[in-house]
């Protein structure tokens, strides 16, 4: 679940990612999204890794994203389908 840089190994809908910078908190990510999906692009910056406690974090900073949230919670399912997070 941690390679930032290469998100597609996990996620069948992402085309293509372009790291910009090292990998390391504040790194940007460039993401092509495959159609089907309110967005296109995804421009992404890490904001927390813990191996020790297997956080992963992720910022979405900029892209084509058509979706508009009417509720922070519906932001909240809608990332979980799409970065496949789950709470324990």
């Amino acid at each position: 679940m941690r390679r930032f840089d290469q998100p597609q190994k996990y996620k069948p809908f992402i085309s293509r990612c372009v790291v910009l910078g090292n990998l390391e908190i504040g790194s940007l990510r460039e993401v092509d999204v495959r159609s089907g999906l309110p967005a296109t692009t995804s421009t992404e910056r890490l904001e927390l890794l813990d191996d020790d406690e297997h956080i992963f974090s992720i910022r979405i900073v900029g892209g084509d994203h058509r979706l508009k949230v009417r509720n922070p919670l519906d932001l909240c399912f809608f990332l979980m389908y799409m970065f496949d997070l789950y709470f324990l």
